[in-house]
């Protein structure tokens, strides 16, 4: 036992495997970079932690732009779109990845099995200008696009009174033409967000390739609007299909096939909310054949409202079949 006295630190009475697993706790990075220097100890046993998260800062006066590159590397091919999707430039910000790069702090943890990034807002919302007032994503990678699942309303906020529910269940419930274009529109900017985000992870592992055992990695926002999900054998796919001079391109969205589900009101009793002009997007590559409706998907997750909604929308007999090409 380690002996309290006037000058013995309580940290010192501890074992190396409970400090580990408090870090791991901690896996904040920016608070874990300052635990190195606090000590010799600390500083030889940080590095060793499985776990991170990188709340990453925003750049208020860049020299550079990551974040614009990136965007402007996929919006180029879809200059159609680039009005309706794109932020306006005064709010545009781009992020700070310093820590990733080749020279970052991230280098030195070579134990790391599960990373979580958060990217700061850009000062827009996704589907906002094509009237999306809810707008989430969820994406699965590998190499290329695996899954993604959509889910969009026009109007969202607590559950109706009795009138407002029986006036609301009048509305059609098929799509016109513009509502169909504006669902196509959302679907796009979401594509384009979560293969933004992969190219991005492509980046990182280029510049970190000292991290071998990394199994999962996360790639969400501070909106909470899209989330990229990597696992381990997606991560292997990635690596083997990376070269050095190909490791950043923008990986080519393949030919999709897509399953929309739509309602008029879609109410949801646990989370206590209700969604107008409900829609849900489920996503698959062409070659994969098209995702069967099942809510236990693991990328679905129980997350609320989205979890919720995605389970409640694929009992929904009617949907639209729709296959977009690769871009």
């Amino acid at each position: 036992m380690c002996q309290e006295d006037e000058d013995s630190a309580y940290f010192d009475c501890l074992p190396d495997a409970l400090l580990l697993l408090i870090f791991n706790k901690l896996h904040d990075l920016k608070s874990l970079t300052k635990c190195l220097s606090v000590s010799k100890r600390f500083n030889a046993l940080v590095p060793l932690i499985d776990t991170a998260f990188i709340s990453v800062p925003t750049l208020k006066h860049p020299t550079s732009s990551t974040a614009t590159s990136f965007l402007k590397l996929f919006l180029k091919p879809l200059g159609c779109f680039h009005r309706i999707m794109a932020p306006p430039k005064s709010n545009t910000r781009s992020f700070d990845l310093s820590c990733c790069r080749r020279n970052g702090v991230l280098k030195i943890f070579k134990e790391m099995k599960s990373l979580h990034l958060e990217l700061p807002s850009d000062g827009g919302e996704l589907g906002s200008s094509s009237g999306a007032s809810f707008l989430q994503w969820k994406a699965g990678f590998g190499a290329n696009l695996k899954t993604c699942i959509i889910v969009g309303a026009t109007s969202f906020g607590k559950r109706w009174k009795k009138e407002e529910r029986e006036e609301s269940m009048e509305e059609e419930t098929v799509l016109n033409d513009d509502e169909l274009k504006s669902r196509v529109i959302w679907t796009i900017s979401c594509l384009i967000a979560a293969s933004t985000r992969h190219c991005l992870l492509k980046q990182i592992l280029t510049d970190n390739p000292s991290i071998p055992l990394l199994e999962r990695v996360v790639i969400s926002d501070s909106n909470k609007q899209g989330v990229l999900c990597v696992g381990k054998e997606e991560l292997a796919e990635m690596r083997n299909s990376m070269n050095t001079l190909a490791s950043i391109e923008r990986t080519p969205v393949p030919e999709l096939n897509m399953k929309l589900w739509y309602l008029p009101v879609l109410e949801l009793p646990e989370s206590g909310y209700v969604m107008k002009g409900a829609t849900l997007v489920l996503i698959k590559p062409v070659v994969d054949g098209m995702m069967e409706n099942d809510g236990g998907d693991p990328l679905v997750g129980d997350e609320k409202p989205f979890g919720e909604a995605v389970r409640e929308m694929i009992k929904v007999k009617k949907s639209y079949f729709m296959t977009m090409t690769s871009f």
